[in-house]
């Protein structure tokens, strides 16, 4: 091997060893290896719980759940009593070291193969955007909405149809409001 040959594999050794570093501040603290799922804060602090970080949870390979101590309790707790019941180790964690908006991760104890992959789960918003519909019906998920907006997502969205209530000719007697388009 020669002079040159080793300067340039202990250069691309820097470069994967400041890679490894960058990836560990995202994934809070966690090699990217051995992350199988993530969420950032915005989707944390916005949306309902994701069943895929769930479904992540109850997988055998996880092992721990990290989560930023900026977030709001309200919203990690459901994700916390979920661990709990699955005997999944929780921690909340803060530090200036962690870069980006990242704000949860299921964590596994050994190397995953998922170097390619956006570990990040896709936003829920996204699908409604995706579908042709607005922002503000994924953000009433759990609330009653107008029959209108119900057949929007019933056609279009039939997965998320489970999250909405229909509102009731009681509920436009006493004045309530979708809120999703605002109609009575």
């Amino acid at each position: 091997m020669s002079f040159k040959n080793i300067i340039d594999e202990r250069e691309k050794g820097k470069i994967r060893f400041a890679k490894s570093q960058v990836e560990k501040a995202y994934y809070l603290g966690e090699f990217k290896e051995n992350v199988i799922a993530a969420l950032h804060k915005d989707q944390l602090e916005e949306d309902s719980v994701y069943a895929e970080i769930i479904d992540a949870m109850k997988g055998k390979d996880a092992v721990l759940i990290k989560m930023r101590r900026d977030v709001s309790l309200k919203k990690l707790k459901p994700y916390i009593d979920e661990a709990e019941k699955l005997g999944v180790k929780y921690q909340l964690v803060d530090g200036i070291s962690y870069k980006g908006d990242v704000a949860l991760v299921v964590v596994s104890e050994k190397a995953m193969e998922n170097s390619d992959e956006n570990l990040v789960i896709r936003d829920m918003d996204q699908d409604f955007i995706d579908a042709g519909l607005d922002e503000e019906l994924s953000k009433a998920r759990g609330k009653k909405i107008c029959k209108s907006c119900f057949k929007k997502v019933e056609e279009k969205l039939p997965q998320y149809k489970e999250s909405y209530k229909k509102m009731s000719i009681v509920d436009k007697l006493l004045g309530h409001k979708c809120p999703a388009c605002g109609k009575k």
